[in-house]
């Protein structure tokens, strides 16, 4: 039996693998394009890869074999086995949907990767309005800047309700109450687990966070000449407030006029011992028309092309995020090539999320503004006392807007008819403490997040990823006495995270390297004091 279920695992493997291969390569060449022969290939390769996984036959034939341990006592094909029924399970749609489907991601996957804000006739890339929140005195125009953001949400929100109804269908199909609840579910994590931890962390982060807030808000009022009741989305660092404005008298940006964000990347990855010079030769770093404007890393054949896509600036914002992306791509780069390939990745998007957010961190680490951007100790130690207020700052926003865009799919998905605009704006208020602007209840803000229609029930990775990065902290400050450039830690990384691939359950994964199962009281205790 094991031998007839190795063989099925072989023969379905490489038939995925040839697939991956071919979708990642059209959604990279979409990606840096924006064409639409690069989009219309792209959408032909997501509804090829759609119809495989509908396929009922190996569903079910998988399914059984997971069920009745099958693999029988072969760990690394029993994982295989566990993993196709899970992708199996997820993919079981109707012919007419996945038409259906394809082509409203198509269409979104077009507006977002050409969307520019206009303002005064002058169309902005996502880089310029970011600039305008970051920089611009004036709140009329800052006001102007934000609304222009916002711009793209009328032009897709029906196209994603209908994919969430058509998400939901396939969902119940499966038996589910929901495709968020089944998307949580297949890829691993407990909803009602989740929701749970979501609300507990709102309750404990609450106080916090209010203190936080009226602190960056006194700043800002006195910055832009408004009263703190007055203050609205537009008064912040960015159109969603996921990210902390420039308070607290060090101005960050400032520090990486004239940088080579690259170079910066280089130093950082050497100082642990791990190469990231072929990752960037094959990526694409900077902005242009028709180029998405988010960044993202992609493995293209799980065979080692790896790639990143940025629109580097010289700001904290993309030196974090080099650091980020360069963090997804080291995790890829460094699985084992003789695991078997569908195992050739992380246990769960949270693990890879997880080495970015951790990486991504890195600039406001003392250790490396001294060794990487050559400060003084006492510059480093002073910019480390400075940047441990940013990061607490920077962790409790973007926890409360993870709060926010989990319970907006959570509510979407119960019921996709409903209020969606009334529901945003509520959960804005409640967890960021944000003023909603008059007229705003019309407008569908909620659709102008890109994650919402093209990569749904995701956002909590995020934070689950930094908890975990916390953990791999707390182990590495006492084994190896920290990460910036130490080759043990590096060690660490290459031998007891990336090593394992996606042999082992995300969370055994995580107490294999650090003794310990995930544990949120790690966020708390170092932010919600």
């Amino acid at each position: 039996m094991p031998e007839s279920v190795r063989a099925a695992v072989e023969e379905t493997v490489a038939q995925i693998a040839e697939r991956y291969k071919a979708i990642n390569l059209k959604q990279w060449e979409a990606a840096t394009t924006g064409t639409p022969e690069a989009l219309d290939a792209m959408a032909e390769a997501n509804g090829e890869w759609m119809r495989y996984f509908a396929d009922p036959e190996p569903y079910q034939k998988f399914r059984a074999w997971d069920d009745g341990n099958a693999a029988d006592g072969d760990p690394l094909l029993a994982r295989q086995v566990h993993l196709l029924h899970l992708m199996f399970a997820e993919g079981q749609r109707d012919p007419q949907t996945i038409e259906e489907m394809t082509a409203l991601q198509k269409g979104l996957d077009d507006a977002y990767t050409n969307f520019r804000a206009e303002v005064d006739g002058k169309r902005l890339t996502a880089n310029a309005i970011d600039q305008i929140l970051a920089t611009e005195n004036d709140s009329e125009k800052r006001r102007e800047a934000w609304e222009a953001s916002k711009q793209i949400g009328p032009v897709v929100a029906d196209k994603i309700r209908r994919l969430a109804e058509l998400r939901n269908d396939a969902a119940r199909r499966m038996d589910y109450a929901n495709f968020h609840r089944m998307s949580l579910t297949l890829n691993e994590l407990d909803p009602d687990w989740l929701y749970a931890m979501l609300d507990e962390l709102a309750a404990k982060t609450d106080a916090p966070f209010r203190r936080v807030k009226a602190e960056m808000d006194a700043e800002l009022s006195q910055r832009y000449g408004v009263p703190v009741a007055e203050l609205m989305p537009w008064h912040y660092a960015d159109p969603f407030f996921q990210r902390a404005p420039m308070v607290g008298g060090l101005d960050y940006d400032a520090l990486f006029e004239g940088k080579d964000l690259v170079e910066l990347a280089l130093k950082t990855y050497d100082g642990l011992g791990m190469e990231v010079r072929g990752i960037l030769s094959r990526s694409d770093l900077y902005e242009r028309e028709g180029k998405d404007q988010h960044a993202f890393c992609t493995h293209i054949d799980r065979e080692g092309d790896v790639r990143i896509l940025c629109n580097l600036q010289p700001s904290l914002r993309w030196t974090e995020t080099i650091l980020h992306e360069l963090g997804h791509g080291v995790y890829d780069s460094n699985i084992p090539g003789d695991l078997p390939w569908l195992l050739r990745s992380f246990p769960h998007i949270l693990t890879t999320e997880a080495m970015a957010m951790l990486m991504g961190a890195a600039t406001l680490d003392p250790d490396w503004h001294e060794q990487v951007l050559g400060a003084s100790p006492e510059e480093a130690a002073a910019r480390g006392a400075a940047g441990a207020a940013r990061f607490r700052l920077e962790e409790l926003i973007f926890a409360r807007w993870v709060m926010v865009v989990v319970n907006f799919e959570r509510g979407m998905y119960e019921d996709p008819s409903r209020d969606l605009n009334g529901l945003w704006w509520d959960l804005v208020q409640k967890y960021q403490l944000l003023n909603k602007p008059e007229g705003r209840e019309q407008q569908p803000d909620w659709a102008t997040k890109y994650h919402i229609a093209l990569a749904p029930a995701y956002y909590q990775n995020y934070l689950l990823g930094r908890m975990m990065s916390l953990q791999w902290t707390g182990w590495l400050t006492e084994h190896a006495g920290g990460i910036i450039g130490r080759p043990d830690a590096g060690q660490f990384f290459m031998q007891r995270i990336f090593a394992p691939g996606s042999t082992l359950h995300w969370n055994d994964a995580l107490e294999f390297a650090t003794g310990e199962k995930l544990n949120p009281d790690y966020f708390v205790q170092k932010f919600a004091y």
